[in-house]
């Protein structure tokens, strides 16, 4: 139906990928493990990791590269997850979502020279009236959450931060946030 979906599992589980090998924002793996249309979460390492969504073969992943980063030459994952783009389908009751980005540098004394940069992301959601229990709360409420746009053909592992919500008939009128997590 929509173009913006939110997936998730509370235990997901492993895929062999194989190998793996990243060009021009798309991950490649030896190992099928998707369906084109799926989203698969890739752990590079402890401090490491990439969505992508499968868009050729079982085998191609796109990914955002402008939130993961670095992503070696090739690499072979600690842990790999599937999602499902239908059975494991939250939520796609968003029609639009912006990601903001925040930016900290660490400097050093008065000499303002940096030594660490942190890139932050979250994803909003539009702003709309919707039912909390229901699909609010399974979608903040479930471990493994990613966000799909199909438009662009990019995905994003993310965990709602924290909200309150005041509710009329169990209604409410508000966007979404979550953090995305790079790592």
């Amino acid at each position: 139906m929509g173009d913006f979906k939110f997936l998730g599992l509370n235990s997901p589980s492993a895929a062999n990928t194989g190998a793996c090998t990243f060009s021009n924002g798309v991950i490649t793996t030896t190992n099928d493990i998707a369906d084109v249309g799926d989203v698969a979460y890739f752990k590079i390492s402890d401090t490491q990791g990439a969505v992508g969504v499968c868009t050729n073969t079982g085998t191609t992943f796109n990914v955002d590269t402008n939130v993961y980063s670095n992503i070696p030459a090739s690499f072979t994952p600690t842990i790999a997850y599937n999602f499902d783009v239908v059975n494991d389908l939250l939520s796609e009751d968003v029609k639009s979502y912006r990601i903001e980005n925040s930016v900290s540098v660490s400097t050093y004394s008065e000499s303002y020279r940096p030594y660490k940069t942190s890139l932050d992301f979250r994803l909003i959601t539009d702003n709309k009236r919707r039912v909390f229990n229901g699909d609010v709360k399974t979608l903040i409420t479930t471990t493994w959450t990613v966000f799909k746009d199909s438009c662009d053909e990019v995905a994003y592992l993310v965990s709602f931060g924290e909200d309150a919500f005041v509710t009329l008939n169990n209604k409410f009128k508000s966007s979404l946030e979550f953090n995305i997590a790079t790592r």
